[in-house]
Protein backbone atom coordinates (compact mmCIF):
# COMPACT_ATOMS: atom_id res chain seq x y z
CA UNK A 1 0.00 0.00 0.00
CA UNK A 2 1.49 3.44 -0.86
CA UNK A 3 1.43 6.52 1.68
CA UNK A 4 -1.15 7.90 -0.14
CA UNK A 5 -3.44 5.16 0.06
CA UNK A 6 -2.57 4.97 3.81
CA UNK A 7 -2.87 8.57 4.17
CA UNK A 8 -6.19 8.71 2.73
CA UNK A 9 -7.63 5.38 4.86
CA UNK A 10 -6.42 7.69 7.83
CA UNK A 11 -8.17 10.31 6.57
CA UNK A 12 -11.48 8.54 5.97
CA UNK A 13 -10.86 6.51 9.40
CA UNK A 14 -11.01 9.95 11.31
CA UNK A 15 -14.23 11.25 9.03
CA UNK A 16 -16.39 8.41 10.13
CA UNK A 17 -15.55 8.39 13.77
CA UNK A 18 -16.06 12.19 14.04
CA UNK A 19 -19.61 11.77 12.08
CA UNK A 20 -20.35 8.89 14.34
CA UNK A 21 -19.35 11.01 17.29
CA UNK A 22 -21.65 14.55 15.98
CA UNK A 23 -18.78 16.45 15.30
CA UNK A 24 -20.49 17.77 11.96
CA UNK A 25 -17.64 20.31 11.14
CA UNK A 26 -14.60 18.59 11.82
CA UNK A 27 -15.81 15.93 10.10
CA UNK A 28 -16.43 17.58 7.12
CA UNK A 29 -12.96 18.62 6.84
CA UNK A 30 -11.62 15.01 7.39
CA UNK A 31 -14.35 14.25 4.25
CA UNK A 32 -12.77 16.66 2.14
CA UNK A 33 -9.23 15.80 2.94
CA UNK A 34 -9.89 12.03 1.76
CA UNK A 35 -12.17 13.38 -1.19
CA UNK A 36 -9.08 15.26 -2.35
CA UNK A 37 -6.41 12.21 -1.53
CA UNK A 38 -8.87 9.87 -3.73
CA UNK A 39 -9.12 12.11 -6.50
CA UNK A 40 -5.41 12.10 -6.87
CA UNK A 41 -5.35 8.52 -6.50
CA UNK A 42 -7.79 7.98 -9.41
CA UNK A 43 -5.41 10.23 -11.35
CA UNK A 44 -1.94 8.37 -10.46
CA UNK A 45 -3.35 4.45 -10.98
CA UNK A 46 -2.86 2.44 -13.94
CA UNK A 47 -5.28 -0.61 -12.57
CA UNK A 48 -8.52 -0.24 -13.60
CA UNK A 49 -9.91 -2.32 -11.07
CA UNK A 50 -8.42 0.14 -8.44
CA UNK A 51 -9.61 2.99 -10.16
CA UNK A 52 -12.97 1.73 -9.95
CA UNK A 53 -12.37 1.05 -5.77
CA UNK A 54 -11.37 4.03 -5.31
CA UNK A 55 -14.10 6.16 -7.31
CA UNK A 56 -16.64 4.23 -5.56
CA UNK A 57 -14.86 5.30 -2.36
CA UNK A 58 -15.04 8.60 -3.35
CA UNK A 59 -18.72 8.56 -4.15
CA UNK A 60 -19.61 7.83 -0.89
CA UNK A 61 -17.37 10.11 0.62
CA UNK A 62 -19.35 12.97 -1.57
CA UNK A 63 -23.02 11.69 -0.64
CA UNK A 64 -22.06 12.05 2.88
CA UNK A 65 -20.78 15.25 2.23
CA UNK A 66 -23.67 16.20 0.71
CA UNK A 67 -25.57 15.01 3.23
CA UNK A 68 -24.19 17.34 5.95
CA UNK A 69 -25.05 19.98 3.95
CA UNK A 70 -21.82 20.69 1.79
CA UNK A 71 -23.37 21.43 -1.84
CA UNK A 72 -20.37 21.66 -3.02
CA UNK A 73 -19.27 17.71 -2.83
CA UNK A 74 -21.89 16.75 -4.04
CA UNK A 75 -22.15 13.18 -6.06
CA UNK A 76 -23.94 14.36 -8.68
CA UNK A 77 -21.88 17.60 -9.38
CA UNK A 78 -18.82 15.42 -9.06
CA UNK A 79 -20.12 12.96 -11.51
CA UNK A 80 -20.51 15.63 -13.91
CA UNK A 81 -17.05 16.92 -13.39
CA UNK A 82 -16.12 13.59 -13.94
CA UNK A 83 -17.75 12.93 -16.76
CA UNK A 84 -18.31 15.86 -18.73
CA UNK A 85 -16.47 15.15 -22.26
CA UNK A 86 -18.13 11.05 -22.33
CA UNK A 87 -22.06 13.12 -21.11
CA UNK A 88 -21.56 16.03 -23.51
CA UNK A 89 -19.44 15.47 -26.62
CA UNK A 90 -20.35 12.98 -29.26
CA UNK A 91 -16.82 12.85 -31.24
CA UNK A 92 -13.45 12.38 -29.13
CA UNK A 93 -10.05 12.87 -29.88
CA UNK A 94 -7.00 11.08 -28.25
CA UNK A 95 -4.10 9.49 -28.81
CA UNK A 96 -4.50 5.94 -28.09
CA UNK A 97 -2.35 4.18 -25.11
CA UNK A 98 -3.77 0.92 -25.33
CA UNK A 99 -1.27 -1.93 -26.45
CA UNK A 100 -1.92 -5.35 -27.94
CA UNK A 101 -0.90 -6.95 -24.55
CA UNK A 102 -4.07 -5.48 -23.78
CA UNK A 103 -6.05 -7.27 -25.89
CA UNK A 104 -6.36 -10.97 -24.73
CA UNK A 105 -6.92 -13.31 -26.93
CA UNK A 106 -8.98 -13.02 -30.48
CA UNK A 107 -5.53 -13.80 -32.29
CA UNK A 108 -7.54 -14.11 -36.23
CA UNK A 109 -8.95 -10.75 -35.68
CA UNK A 110 -5.68 -9.08 -34.36
CA UNK A 111 -3.89 -10.74 -37.44
CA UNK A 112 -6.60 -9.27 -39.46
CA UNK A 113 -6.23 -5.68 -38.41
CA UNK A 114 -2.30 -6.28 -38.42
CA UNK A 115 -2.54 -7.52 -42.56
CA UNK A 116 -4.93 -4.46 -43.13
CA UNK A 117 -3.79 -1.66 -41.58
CA UNK A 118 -0.44 -2.61 -40.01
CA UNK A 119 1.30 -3.87 -42.66
CA UNK A 120 0.59 -1.26 -45.29
CA UNK A 121 2.05 1.01 -42.73
CA UNK A 122 5.00 -0.38 -42.46
CA UNK A 123 5.58 -1.44 -45.33
CA UNK A 124 3.74 0.44 -48.58
CA UNK A 125 6.00 -0.31 -50.93
CA UNK A 126 4.60 -3.82 -50.85
CA UNK A 127 1.11 -2.82 -51.63
CA UNK A 128 0.59 -1.40 -55.06
CA UNK A 129 -2.93 -2.35 -55.26
CA UNK A 130 -3.55 -0.10 -52.01
CA UNK A 131 -4.97 -1.88 -48.52
CA UNK A 132 -8.19 -2.04 -47.16
CA UNK A 133 -9.74 1.45 -45.83
CA UNK A 134 -12.96 0.41 -44.43
CA UNK A 135 -13.36 -2.32 -41.64
CA UNK A 136 -16.81 -3.65 -40.16
CA UNK A 137 -15.80 -5.21 -35.96
CA UNK A 138 -18.83 -7.17 -35.33
CA UNK A 139 -20.00 -9.37 -32.60
CA UNK A 140 -21.06 -10.00 -29.42
CA UNK A 141 -21.00 -6.98 -26.90
CA UNK A 142 -17.71 -6.48 -24.17
CA UNK A 143 -15.83 -8.79 -25.98
CA UNK A 144 -12.60 -6.50 -27.08
CA UNK A 145 -14.13 -4.92 -30.26
CA UNK A 146 -13.23 -1.12 -28.69
CA UNK A 147 -9.71 -2.65 -27.50
CA UNK A 148 -8.98 -3.51 -30.76
CA UNK A 149 -9.36 -0.22 -32.03
CA UNK A 150 -7.09 1.56 -29.33
CA UNK A 151 -4.23 -0.90 -30.07
CA UNK A 152 -4.76 -0.13 -33.77
CA UNK A 153 -4.41 3.26 -33.59
CA UNK A 154 -1.74 2.96 -30.61
CA UNK A 155 0.57 0.16 -33.35
CA UNK A 156 0.03 2.47 -36.27
CA UNK A 157 0.85 6.14 -33.76
CA UNK A 158 -2.79 7.18 -35.33
CA UNK A 159 -5.03 10.44 -34.66
CA UNK A 160 -8.62 8.82 -33.08
CA UNK A 161 -11.65 10.00 -34.27
CA UNK A 162 -14.59 8.16 -31.73
CA UNK A 163 -17.96 8.71 -33.21
CA UNK A 164 -20.82 7.68 -31.03
CA UNK A 165 -23.11 7.10 -34.20
CA UNK A 166 -26.13 6.42 -31.59
CA UNK A 167 -25.59 9.80 -29.82
CA UNK A 168 -25.38 11.30 -33.23
CA UNK A 169 -28.63 12.20 -34.36
CA UNK A 170 -29.56 13.24 -30.67
CA UNK A 171 -26.72 15.02 -29.72
CA UNK A 172 -25.88 16.65 -33.57
CA UNK A 173 -29.95 17.88 -34.66
CA UNK A 174 -29.71 19.19 -37.59
CA UNK A 175 -26.05 19.25 -37.66
CA UNK A 176 -25.30 15.59 -38.28
CA UNK A 177 -24.72 15.84 -42.39
CA UNK A 178 -22.59 18.95 -41.89
CA UNK A 179 -20.62 17.27 -38.91
CA UNK A 180 -19.96 14.22 -40.44
CA UNK A 181 -18.41 15.80 -43.93
CA UNK A 182 -16.72 18.45 -41.62
CA UNK A 183 -15.19 15.45 -39.70
CA UNK A 184 -14.27 13.70 -42.86
CA UNK A 185 -12.58 16.89 -44.36
CA UNK A 186 -10.63 17.34 -40.91
CA UNK A 187 -9.24 13.74 -41.26
CA UNK A 188 -8.11 14.01 -45.03
CA UNK A 189 -6.52 17.28 -44.32
CA UNK A 190 -4.39 15.43 -41.45
CA UNK A 191 -3.43 12.72 -43.57
CA UNK A 192 -2.56 14.75 -46.71
CA UNK A 193 0.89 15.38 -44.42
CA UNK A 194 1.21 11.41 -44.08
CA UNK A 195 -0.09 11.42 -40.84
CA UNK A 196 -2.38 8.50 -40.23
CA UNK A 197 -5.61 8.91 -38.79
CA UNK A 198 -8.50 6.00 -37.66
CA UNK A 199 -12.48 7.27 -37.41
CA UNK A 200 -13.90 4.86 -35.31
CA UNK A 201 -17.89 4.54 -35.31
CA UNK A 202 -18.99 2.80 -32.68
CA UNK A 203 -23.13 1.43 -32.43
CA UNK A 204 -23.13 2.15 -36.26
CA UNK A 205 -26.18 0.47 -36.98
CA UNK A 206 -27.55 3.71 -35.21
CA UNK A 207 -26.87 4.93 -38.39
CA UNK A 208 -27.04 2.51 -40.89
CA UNK A 209 -29.60 0.41 -40.25
CA UNK A 210 -32.35 -1.08 -42.74
CA UNK A 211 -35.08 1.23 -41.84
CA UNK A 212 -38.75 0.76 -43.09
CA UNK A 213 -39.35 4.48 -42.75
CA UNK A 214 -36.85 7.72 -42.52
CA UNK A 215 -37.01 10.81 -41.05
CA UNK A 216 -35.30 13.61 -42.92
CA UNK A 217 -32.56 14.24 -40.91
CA UNK A 218 -31.41 10.52 -40.52
CA UNK A 219 -31.74 9.76 -44.27
CA UNK A 220 -29.45 12.74 -45.12
CA UNK A 221 -26.87 11.80 -42.32
CA UNK A 222 -26.89 8.60 -43.60
CA UNK A 223 -26.61 9.10 -46.82
CA UNK A 224 -23.59 11.18 -46.24
CA UNK A 225 -22.01 8.62 -44.49
CA UNK A 226 -21.93 6.82 -47.31
CA UNK A 227 -21.08 9.18 -49.47
CA UNK A 228 -17.58 10.09 -47.21
CA UNK A 229 -17.24 6.06 -47.71
CA UNK A 230 -17.16 6.01 -51.08
CA UNK A 231 -14.13 8.50 -50.95
CA UNK A 232 -12.09 6.89 -48.78
CA UNK A 233 -12.46 3.11 -50.01
CA UNK A 234 -12.41 3.85 -53.50
CA UNK A 235 -9.92 0.72 -55.40
CA UNK A 236 -6.00 1.44 -55.57
CA UNK A 237 -6.71 3.86 -52.43
CA UNK A 238 -2.74 4.35 -50.75
CA UNK A 239 -3.48 6.91 -47.63
CA UNK A 240 -3.98 6.81 -44.18
CA UNK A 241 -7.26 7.40 -43.61
CA UNK A 242 -9.28 4.69 -42.14
CA UNK A 243 -13.08 4.17 -41.31
CA UNK A 244 -13.48 1.38 -38.64
CA UNK A 245 -16.70 0.43 -37.81
CA UNK A 246 -18.11 -1.72 -34.82
CA UNK A 247 -21.78 -3.08 -34.31
CA UNK A 248 -23.71 -5.49 -32.00
CA UNK A 249 -26.42 -6.15 -34.58
CA UNK A 250 -24.97 -6.65 -37.83
CA UNK A 251 -27.80 -8.43 -38.96
CA UNK A 252 -29.51 -4.58 -38.88
CA UNK A 253 -26.96 -3.35 -41.24
CA UNK A 254 -28.09 -2.79 -44.92
CA UNK A 255 -26.50 -3.91 -48.01
CA UNK A 256 -25.11 -0.49 -49.38
CA UNK A 257 -23.20 -0.10 -46.17
CA UNK A 258 -22.02 -3.44 -45.79
CA UNK A 259 -20.25 -3.15 -49.21
CA UNK A 260 -18.45 -0.11 -48.18
CA UNK A 261 -16.14 -2.42 -45.70
CA UNK A 262 -13.35 -4.32 -47.41
CA UNK A 263 -12.87 -6.13 -44.03
CA UNK A 264 -15.88 -7.28 -41.85
CA UNK A 265 -14.18 -8.97 -38.95
CA UNK A 266 -16.20 -11.35 -36.28
CA UNK A 267 -14.51 -10.52 -32.76
CA UNK A 268 -16.16 -13.34 -30.96
CA UNK A 269 -16.73 -14.23 -27.44
CA UNK A 270 -13.75 -15.55 -25.42
CA UNK A 271 -13.79 -19.17 -24.97
CA UNK A 272 -12.55 -21.19 -21.68
CA UNK A 273 -8.66 -20.80 -22.45
CA UNK A 274 -9.74 -17.03 -23.20
CA UNK A 275 -11.59 -16.55 -20.13
CA UNK A 276 -9.03 -17.99 -18.23
CA UNK A 277 -6.20 -15.46 -19.95
CA UNK A 278 -8.17 -12.77 -19.32
CA UNK A 279 -8.86 -13.66 -15.67
CA UNK A 280 -5.37 -13.85 -15.20
CA UNK A 281 -4.88 -10.65 -16.70
CA UNK A 282 -7.37 -8.79 -14.30
CA UNK A 283 -6.10 -10.05 -10.99
CA UNK A 284 -2.70 -9.88 -11.98
CA UNK A 285 -2.10 -7.41 -9.62
CA UNK A 286 -4.51 -8.27 -7.00
CA UNK A 287 -3.87 -10.36 -3.98
CA UNK A 288 -5.62 -14.08 -4.29
CA UNK A 289 -6.07 -16.49 -1.58
CA UNK A 290 -4.41 -20.00 -2.16
CA UNK A 291 -7.97 -21.21 -2.78
CA UNK A 292 -8.57 -19.68 -6.11
CA UNK A 293 -8.20 -21.15 -9.36
CA UNK A 294 -8.83 -19.15 -12.69
CA UNK A 295 -9.41 -22.77 -14.84
CA UNK A 296 -12.19 -23.10 -12.82
CA UNK A 297 -13.63 -20.24 -12.72
CA UNK A 298 -13.27 -20.18 -16.69
CA UNK A 299 -14.92 -23.06 -17.06
CA UNK A 300 -17.77 -21.91 -15.06
CA UNK A 301 -18.33 -18.69 -17.11
CA UNK A 302 -19.48 -19.87 -20.16
CA UNK A 303 -21.34 -17.50 -22.27
CA UNK A 304 -19.75 -14.13 -20.22
CA UNK A 305 -17.91 -11.70 -22.00
CA UNK A 306 -14.66 -10.26 -21.74
CA UNK A 307 -16.50 -6.92 -19.99
CA UNK A 308 -18.76 -9.07 -17.89
CA UNK A 309 -15.24 -11.49 -16.23
CA UNK A 310 -13.71 -7.69 -15.52
CA UNK A 311 -16.45 -6.60 -13.24
CA UNK A 312 -16.48 -9.98 -11.60
CA UNK A 313 -13.23 -9.33 -10.52
CA UNK A 314 -13.90 -6.00 -9.37
CA UNK A 315 -17.06 -7.22 -7.60
CA UNK A 316 -14.82 -9.87 -6.10
CA UNK A 317 -11.68 -7.35 -5.15
CA UNK A 318 -14.78 -4.77 -3.83
CA UNK A 319 -16.33 -7.35 -1.41
CA UNK A 320 -12.09 -7.51 0.33
CA UNK A 321 -11.83 -3.49 0.47
CA UNK A 322 -15.52 -3.12 1.56
CA UNK A 323 -14.57 -5.20 4.25
CA UNK A 324 -11.36 -3.00 5.24
CA UNK A 325 -13.21 -0.28 5.71
CA UNK A 326 -16.68 -1.47 7.31
CA UNK A 327 -13.67 -3.13 10.46
CA UNK A 328 -11.34 -0.78 10.56
CA UNK A 329 -8.70 -3.26 9.19
CA UNK A 330 -5.18 -1.87 7.40
CA UNK A 331 -5.40 -3.91 4.70
CA UNK A 332 -7.96 -6.01 2.34
CA UNK A 333 -8.01 -9.84 2.88
CA UNK A 334 -6.63 -11.65 -0.03
CA UNK A 335 -9.62 -12.90 -2.40
CA UNK A 336 -10.75 -16.18 -1.96
CA UNK A 337 -13.04 -18.15 -4.48
CA UNK A 338 -16.18 -17.54 -2.26
CA UNK A 339 -15.52 -13.53 -3.72
CA UNK A 340 -15.59 -14.40 -7.31
CA UNK A 341 -18.93 -17.11 -6.57
CA UNK A 342 -20.76 -14.36 -5.23
CA UNK A 343 -20.26 -11.66 -7.67
CA UNK A 344 -21.23 -14.63 -10.22
CA UNK A 345 -24.44 -14.92 -7.96
CA UNK A 346 -25.51 -11.59 -9.05
CA UNK A 347 -24.02 -11.01 -12.21
CA UNK A 348 -25.30 -13.15 -15.26
CA UNK A 349 -23.42 -13.75 -18.61
CA UNK A 350 -24.56 -10.78 -21.38
CA UNK A 351 -24.13 -12.79 -24.19
CA UNK A 352 -27.24 -14.43 -25.79
CA UNK A 353 -26.71 -18.02 -27.19
CA UNK A 354 -29.69 -16.92 -29.61
CA UNK A 355 -27.13 -14.49 -30.71
CA UNK A 356 -24.13 -16.28 -31.31
CA UNK A 357 -25.99 -18.51 -33.88
CA UNK A 358 -27.28 -15.21 -35.88
CA UNK A 359 -23.61 -13.70 -35.43
CA UNK A 360 -22.14 -17.36 -37.41
CA UNK A 361 -24.99 -17.00 -40.09
CA UNK A 362 -24.16 -13.51 -40.82
CA UNK A 363 -20.39 -14.14 -40.57
CA UNK A 364 -21.08 -17.19 -42.95
CA UNK A 365 -22.86 -14.76 -45.63
CA UNK A 366 -20.93 -11.74 -45.31
CA UNK A 367 -17.43 -12.27 -43.55
CA UNK A 368 -14.37 -10.81 -44.85
CA UNK A 369 -11.12 -10.91 -43.28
Amino acid sequence: MSELEKIAIAKAREAVMLDRSGSRAEAIAKYREAVQILTRLISLTDSPVIRAVYKEKLRQYLDRLAELGEENYSRGRMDRDMNVRNEKETLTVERSTISWSDVIGLDDAKQAIRESIVYPRLRPDLFPLGWPNGILLFGPPGCGKTLLVGATANEIDAILYTLDAAQVMSKWLGESEKNIADLFNKARRETSSGKPVIIFIDEVDSLATMHQVEVGGEARARNQLLKEMDGITAKNRRDYLYVIAATNKPWLLDEPFIRRFQKRIYVRHPDANARRLILEHYTKNLKLADDVDLSLLASETEGYSAADLYAICLDAHMATVREMFENDLDEPRPINMSDFRASLMKRKPSIIKENLRKYEEWSQRYGAS
